[in-house]
């Protein structure tokens, strides 16, 4: 409830929001994707190249996250990945949240990789 209130009033850290496209872009740029969804999760489906680092984790690794690259927050649908993009902005990295997550990435006709556990 707080943090929705924060953010209505934006007093909440500034994260933009990018497209899949832009997100591409910005990978092929040299940007980090984290997926910060569990690892059943990413053992279903996952974005090639992107790493798993669960929200749950978070707070514990960050740390290990490059400083000098723009990071890109991904889950299923985009909140998730706005609650870790915020984390990461309030210490000071360059973070971006994918706007719809996965769904929004596979949406796009973007490439996915497939795990072998069904839905």
């Amino acid at each position: 409830m707080w943090r929705w209130f924060k953010n209505l009033l934006g007093l909440g850290p500034g994260v933009p929001r990018i497209t899949a496209r832009q997100a591409q872009e910005k990978l092929r740029a040299g940007a980090v994707m984290i997926d910060v969804r569990t690892p059943l999760e990413r053992k279903m489906s996952k974005i090639p190249g992107s790493q798993g680092m669960p929200l749950a984790e978070l707070a514990k690794r960050w740390e290990s996250l490059p400083k000098d690259k723009p990071i890109l927050c991904q889950c299923e649908n985009g909140s998730r990945s706005q609650q870790a993009a915020e984390f990461l902005a309030s210490k000071g990295l360059d973070v971006y949240n994918l706007a719809g997550g996965i769904s929004a990435w596979q949406a796009a006709g973007l490439p996915v990789k497939k795990g072998d556990i069904q839905r």
